[in-house]
């Protein structure tokens, strides 16, 4: 092969085939070293917690529990720390469970023990486990023992130590208190036991990953290939190889691909390192025709790129997994978050006026061209035109065709949102495409201010707080809010229409009465009340649901899910606030023509 050919055989590995499908580090390595390649590397966002637990020149180890789901990169960074520390590239064996090193530092050796997998190694030998748990528990606290790093997956973290024996020390207990304590809080360092460190990997957000994963594949020298081997067919002009490449170098692609990826955080579907490498190789040398649907170095693939055209395999096809078999694409993280994302599959109408009438339309010409026509790299598909020409003249009736024809206006606008810019993406509402019609304004808005240390403008705050406000109270309230109003009903619960008022709550108090803060990856919205806090977080679905409803949706008929979410929010709030009802008055709330309230009081007392 080709060096060229080498380095798509290796890339081919991270995709979604079935010799792919584990990952493993050393499986990846053996590959690399038999083609004469260094693997996909770079440096995780966790290296340096974790080297700080290990200072050589003292010998004052830690104890680490590494923990994150399956693919978050535990075994490669155990292998990078043995190297680090013992200033080898002595390759670990993941496949023994467990193994101790002997690390020469400034103050003596002293002992590590990696274990790379704690469930895997406690159903292989549940005789050892107490007992080797017992020695890093009495290192925590100080009475004996010796470093480890504990690798564990983080569903699987209280589930371990649930499992524990009673007869177990007294430290083991508390070490596994500790932990427990620590995960759930989401904080790192252990305050009883300062020898003990948590790392958990899903902490780190999936746009720091995917934008860590874009540099390791796109930054490598080997892709000069494209310009040296230019005249093979995998990097010809038939192959969608370079035109993939082209796109996901593209700033305004690559800026999509990280808000897809801040996306996948604040709806819960933490992406790890091995889910985007499945998803970025997939996109770059994904083809439908392809064995497994992934193109492979060889004479097979050489006939393949000479049948079909590169359409069929362009970006916007591939990164959603259109060259996979559903069922494939089921057993992904990454594919079940994209899918539930809706791109391309909901109808906007000034969007598709502008794909389906722009180039007949002389009003429209202009931005049809400048938009929906500009395809340089030629990933639309050449038989859309004619589809199009038979829908405009009502000649497609079967219900085949009408499918064929409704998947093709999704694909195009799937293909609109992933290529457009950011200014474009606002202009023609792009975002709308998907389920989230906001998620632009919540990236931009709520997301982008609390990483840069800002509050969101107040302006925003307001608006969702008359989401929040027409969802406890149930009434059409004025949008223009400066309160949430905390209400109940007249038999004191939680009612769909809830028109006694409790409590006004001025959002512009200090501190203010409603605000929305930093919360490690997912932000929480708070409310505050006589030196009392009630918080939630605010995750994409639920800010979905507040902006809809702000927007004149019914509540309970846009999402019942997201309506008793709610309402079972609002129950906490009343909880947690501590707010009862005046025993003497109480204040109806009515609503004006204009949204505004009227408060009408009923004295008790009379």
């Amino acid at each position: 092969m080709t060096e060229g050919e080498r380095w798509i055989r290796l890339l081919r590995l991270y995709s979604p085939v079935p010799e792919g499908d584990a990952q493993e580090a050393e499986h990846v390595n053996d590959l690399a070293h038999r083609l004469g390649l260094i693997p996909l590397s770079f440096s995780h966002p966790a290296w340096a917690d974790i080297v700080e637990c290990f200072p050589k020149d003292t010998g004052n180890f830690k104890t680490i529990v590494l923990t994150g789901t399956a693919g978050d990169g535990k075994t490669s960074l155990c292998r990078q720390l043995v190297n680090h520390l013992t200033d080898t590239s002595v390759e670990i064996d993941s496949s023994a469970k467990l193994q101790t090193f002997e690390i020469p530092t400034g103050a003596g050796t002293r002992k590590v023990t990696l274990i790379y997998d704690v469930t895997d190694w406690r159903k292989a030998c549940p005789e050892d486990v107490v007992s080797v748990l017992e020695q890093a528990a009495a290192y925590c606290h100080g009475t004996g023992g010796h470093a480890f790093v504990l690798a564990v997956n983080d569903g699987q973290l209280h589930e371990t130590i649930r499992a524990l024996p009673a007869t177990c020390s007294e430290e083991l207990k508390t070490m596994g208190r500790e932990l427990i304590a620590v995960h759930a809080s989401g904080l790192r360092d252990s305050t009883t036991l300062p020898l003990l460190r948590l790392i958990n990997l899903c902490r780190f957000p999936s746009d720091l990953l995917m934008e860590l994963c874009l540099d390791g594949i796109f930054s490598r020298s080997e892709w000069k290939c494209l310009q040296e081997e230019k005249n093979t067919p995998l990097f010809g002009t038939k192959s969608p190889i370079p035109a993939n490449y082209a796109l996901l170098t593209n700033p305004a692609v690559r800026q999509r691909l990280l808000t897809f990826a801040r996306i996948a955080d604040a709806t819960g579907h933490h992406l790890p390192i091995r889910a985007i490498l499945i998803l970025l190789t997939n996109a770059l040398l994904g083809h439908p025709k392809a064995p497994n649907g992934v193109i492979r170095p060889g004479l097979a693939n050489n006939d393949l790129l000479a049948q079909h055209s590169t359409q069929i395999a362009a970006l916007h096809l591939n990164l959603f997994g259109y060259n996979l078999s559903p069922s494939e694409r089921g057993r992904r993280e990454a594919y079940r978050f994209l899918s539930m994302l809706h791109a391309g599959e909901e109808t906007t109408n000034g969007l598709d006026e502008l794909i389906i009438f722009g180039d007949r339309d002389d009003e429209l010409k202009q931005e049809h061209a400048e938009f929906v026509a500009l395809d340089p790299l030629k990933q639309r598909n050449p038989a859309f035109g004619e589809m199009l020409v038979k829908y405009i003249r009502g000649e497609i009736n079967e219900e085949k065709e009408t499918a064929a024809f409704l998947a093709e206006v999704a694909h195009e606008r799937r293909r609109l949102l992933l290529h457009a810019t950011s200014e474009q993406v606002k202009k023609y509402n792009l975002w709308s495409t998907t389920v989230f019609h906001h998620a632009g304004e919540f990236v931009e808005h709520f997301l982008d201010p609390i990483r840069l240390g800002k509050a969101p403008s107040i302006h925003h705050i307001r608006k969702l707080a008359a989401g929040l406000n027409r969802v406890w109270t149930g009434l059409l309230l004025d949008e223009n809010t400066h309160q949430i109003f905390i209400t109940t009903g007249l038999d004191l619960s939680t009612s769909a229409v809830s028109d006694l008022l409790l409590k006004e709550i001025d959002i512009t108090d200090v501190p203010p009465g409603f605000s929305v803060e930093p919360n490690g990856i997912v932000p929480k919205a708070v409310i505050r009340c006589a030196e009392k806090t009630f918080s939630f977080e605010l995750t994409l679905p639920r800010f979905e649901f507040l902006m809809r409803v702000a927007g004149g949706a019914m509540p309970s008929c846009f999402s019942r899910e997201s309506y008793e979410d709610f309402l079972s929010l609002k129950q906490c709030c009343l909880r947690d606030l501590q707010i009862r009802p005046n025993p003497l008055v109480l204040q109806r709330l009515d609503v004006l023509g204009s949204g505004q309230i009227h408060k009408e009081p009923i004295h008790l007392a009379e």
